[in-house]
């Protein structure tokens, strides 16, 4: 398994499960639509790699980078 800042742009990954996310953080996540199984594509990367775009249900989503680490992605 990866994470989501491993993945590569434009191909699409399911979320296999979350690793070294605080409670907070992971609740927040699941409220905005990330969950195990749901299937996820990173559309592009900041310059510098701090922060991802997803596209997830349909919608685009912007994550820090030491987040997207906690997200494992198949």
């Amino acid at each position: 398994m990866l994470n989501l800042c491993d993945a590569k742009t434009n191909k699409q990954y399911v979320i296999e499960g979350f690793e070294n996310l605080p409670t907070n953080i992971l609740r927040r996540l699941c409220d905005l639509g990330l969950t195990k199984g749901q299937s996820v594509v990173v559309s592009s990367r900041s310059l510098l790699k701090k922060a991802l775009l997803i596209q997830v249900r349909g919608y685009l989503l912007s994550l820090k980078a030491d987040i997207a680490k906690g997200v494992k992605v198949k």
